[in-house]
């Protein structure tokens, strides 16, 4: 008599292998590969990220017949519009998955706040420049914020504008040779910095340890506050100690 185990044993030696069947391989969607032209850089595919088009938050600039509308979603792109007398013009960068993790949750402290508007009751000429800021909330609409330009803001909106404002200059042309980049390691809270664009003077403030960004405040009106990446700083701003870095504030 066969034991019921040789039977089972029996049975499956037996029994006939399905072929394995072929499956195709779906081709990548054009939103899987995204390439970035960067300063006459030969386009370079980076890495596949998470289709997520949810939005984190937005920083609109206007001031009389132009606006600009910077806005991260998250799946790392960064987009700027410019509007120029009807006329738009859009570009486009990709941030890494820190960096959105870090303006989600700079912005995300705004969301405490009570208060929408802060504006400035004072005659000045010219047209101000008005700011808009809007944070991304699950399930909701998008909290707005408005405030002037003048306008003393709470410390949690004010970094939240520097973390978006900051990002403005990753659509910056402008080029810097080698030689004047310089090492930025050894910078720490306190030290002042000067921007190459328009010779502004900034106090670090804050080092953010997450993703080795630093905090800025302007040293002159202490009104515009900037949160920029250790890596960008050479790029951004003079060599503290050069003749065009150094000032009365060091």
């Amino acid at each position: 008599m066969i034991s019921a185990a040789a039977f089972v044993l029996a049975a499956t030696l037996g029994s006939p292998v399905p072929p394995a069947r072929a499956t195709a391989t779906p081709a990548p969607s054009r939103e899987e590969t995204v390439i970035t032209v960067d300063r006459g850089i030969a386009p370079t595919p980076t890495a596949v990220r998470p289709d997520d088009k949810t939005f984190v938050a937005s920083f609109e600039i206007e001031q009389g017949s132009g606006k600009e509308r910077l806005s991260v979603y998250r799946d790392g792109t960064l987009a700027l519009v410019r509007t120029y007398l009807g006329v738009q013009t859009l570009k486009k960068k990709v941030l890494s998955e820190d960096e959105v993790d870090f303006v989600r949750r700079v912005c995300s402290e705004t969301l405490a706040l009570d208060v929408a508007e802060y504006r400035v009751d004072a005659l000045r000429r010219g047209q101000p420049r008005r700011f808009r800021i809007e944070v991304g909330r699950t399930g909701e609409e998008p909290r707005v914020f408005g405030f002037d330009e003048l306008a003393q803001v709470p410390l949690v909106l004010g970094r939240a504008r520097g973390a978006l404002e900051g990002l403005l200059d990753r659509f910056d042309e402008s080029t810097v040779s080698q030689d004047d980049l310089w090492d930025p390691s050894g910078l720490r809270a306190g030290d002042v910095l000067t921007r190459r664009v328009d010779r502004k003077r900034y106090r670090i403030v804050r080092d953010d340890t997450f993703v080795r960004s630093l905090e800025m405040l302007e040293v002159e009106r202490t009104l515009q506050r900037l949160v920029v990446l250790r890596d960008d700083i050479p790029r951004l701003f003079f060599d503290p100690a050069s003749e065009e870095g150094k000032g009365p504030d060091r």
